[in-house]
């Protein structure tokens, strides 16, 4: 059983439809009826124990979020879609100061 998630964007309802879909493979699956999400009066302050509105394998939320992406979605502070590059910037900033810092002493013993 493989659960995807398949997204569009619906603009003459300016929304974001999603259709969640179990793949059993060999052309046999599975499509979701649409959610009915049903609210509970909760009064603040308290602590509310209960089961999630919607419980994802970490697959699943995956593909979720990629198909979210693939519609254009991206999170409100994303600045930079690679941490990593960010990252390496930091060390090449670093290590442009450690060599700035002992160069001249490096240059003082080599005389």
């Amino acid at each position: 059983m493989n659960l995807k998630w398949l997204a569009q964007s619906t603009i003459y309802r300016d929304s974001i439809d999603l259709l969640a879909v179990i793949d059993y493979g060999g052309g046999q699956r599975d499509i979701a009826l649409p959610l009915q999400i049903t609210l509970a009066k909760h009064e603040s302050g308290i602590a509310v124990i209960g089961e999630p509105t919607l419980a994802l394998s970490p697959a699943s939320a995956r593909s979720l979020l990629q198909a979210l992406w693939d519609t254009g979605i991206r999170p409100t502070d994303w600045s930079n879609p690679n941490g990593e590059v960010n990252a390496l910037r930091g060390h090449v900033k670093f290590a442009e100061e450690v060599t700035r810092a002992l160069l001249p002493r490096l240059e003082e013993l080599a005389k």
